[in-house]
């Protein structure tokens, strides 16, 4: 999974955050974004 920062746009793996608290190692930033497949999913309308 990828998660990336909302302050620096760093792009963090689960493997770079610390396991006991969800902050940023670069800016310190506790506001983390999951990032979305490039899949679009169509729905057909009716």
């Amino acid at each position: 999974m990828v998660y990336i920062c909302g302050k620096c746009g760093k792009h963090l793996t689960r493997e770079n955050l610390s396991q006991d608290r969800i902050q940023c190692p670069e800016c310190g930033y506790r506001v983390l974004y999951k990032r979305r497949p490039p899949i679009v999913k169509r729905v057909k309308a009716r």
